[in-house]
């Protein structure tokens, strides 16, 4: 299973192969990114935000917001969730995430919810 991403609406899914291009919020159709293997690994594009799990470091085409994703190792999943102050995002892992690749700020600041 692989995590698509659409350029034109930011949408991620997980898919055993490329989702339909009808039904896209933001344009005429969807225009998909395969960013690769679904995993246990949170990666996060410092450009766009884009949160997604996975095996290995993403694919770099198709941000949303830039001409290439930057990704950035917040950890592996876990069963601890943390929030990021700065850019609200909110990840499961068993150990703090990285404070690297914050799209709203120069570094995360995380708070453990549970």
């Amino acid at each position: 299973m692989n995590n698509y991403q659409c350029k034109n609406c930011q949408t991620v899914i997980p898919s055993n192969s490329s989702p339909s291009i009808s039904g896209c919020p933001s344009s005429s159709s969807h225009n998909w990114y395969n960013l690769g293997t679904v995993g246990n690994i949170n990666y996060q594009c410092k450009n766009c935000g884009t949160l997604i799990q996975s095996s290995s470091g993403p694919s770099i085409s198709g941000c949303p917001s830039s001409s290439s994703h930057n990704w950035y190792n917040l950890g592996q999943v876990g069963n601890s969730t943390y929030l990021c102050k700065y850019c609200g995002t909110s990840v499961r892992l068993n150990s703090s995430p990285s404070i690297s690749g914050c799209p709203k700020s120069s570094s995360h600041n995380w708070s453990k919810l549970n």
